[in-house]
């Protein structure tokens, strides 16, 4: 079984291993960055001090060199609308402007939106004003730009993904070297909808990659539910075997399949009848 429908947990720790990989490629991808061969790109702390609870998803810092200021790239990822999340993009601000001065800094605030629906990137209340880039991953990004690049499993979430989409982040996923970058991408695609990460899974499977997925959450996930169907099958077959057919078959197979296995199997070799099984 395959997840359809992911927490924010699981997007937020995805996309910041992903965005720790490959700084240069987000950036320019995903914050619209200019980053040429010159540019240090080093990770900026994500815990602002005298605010311990405030963290950031990523800070990245940009530094050109002769005299130009460094670009300070703050990226938030944000599964879906909350009624204080542009409040929190002003105290973000804030804090990395008490952290990094005007005269030697730029401060880029940046959201990602994995599944759309964001807010546009502008936010007004009272005299305060805060302009933010809002990236919608299904809406502004070019999945052919994705899929040529490390960041090819975010082309899943595109409006208008090419046909051989599944295919060529597959093939993203079998050139990773790291195994550790391989399970974050494999992760990111049984993100996708349903219908999606079972290609995914599947196309896994047929390029023999079933060692790294039984390391990846979905893996694990996937064999859990394994055990469990072999747990009703087998209990299925013994209760078949015992009594016949029945309507209940089913839903006392799988019932039963949940409790002492071994001392329901004795239960029932022993000669319990259905309605002592059912109680």
């Amino acid at each position: 079984m395959v997840r359809s429908v992911a927490s924010a947990r699981d997007f937020d720790g995805l996309f910041k291993k992903l965005l720790e990989a490959h700084p240069r490629e987000a950036l320019q991808q995903l914050c619209g960055a200019r980053v040429d061969g010159g540019t240090v790109v080093v990770d900026g702390p994500t815990e602002q001090p005298r605010q311990r609870s405030l963290q950031l998803d990523k800070v990245f810092v940009v530094r050109r060199g002769g005299g130009v200021p460094a670009d300070i790239y703050h990226v938030e990822v944000q599964v879906k609308r909350t009624d204080d999340f542009q409040e929190r993009m002003v105290s973000y601000w804030a804090s990395l402007a008490l952290r990094y001065r005007r005269a030697e800094h730029r401060i880029h605030q940046v959201v990602l939106w994995p599944l759309g629906g964001g807010y546009p990137g502008r936010f007004r209340r009272d005299r305060v004003q805060l302009d933010y880039r809002s990236v919608s991953v299904p809406d502004d990004l070019e999945p052919g730009v994705l899929l040529a690049g490390p960041l090819a499993p975010l082309a899943l979430w595109s409006q208008k993904p090419p046909v051989d989409v599944v295919e060529r982040v597959v093939d993203r996923i079998a050139a990773t070297v790291a195994v550790e970058e391989q399970l974050v991408l494999v992760e990111l695609g049984m993100l996708a909808s349903g219908s999606l990460a079972a290609q995914v899974l599947e196309a896994l499977r047929r390029r023999g990659m079933n060692n790294v997925l039984e390391q990846s959450e979905a893996g694990r996930e996937i064999a859990r539910k394994n055990r469990e169907e072999e747990r009703v099958d087998s209990m299925r077959a013994l209760l078949r075997a015992k009594y016949g057919e029945f309507d209940d078959l089913d839903e006392l197979a799988r019932k039963l399949a949940g409790r002492d296995k071994v001392g329901t199997m004795a239960r029932i070799v022993a000669g319990a009848s259905l309605a002592e099984l059912r109680s």
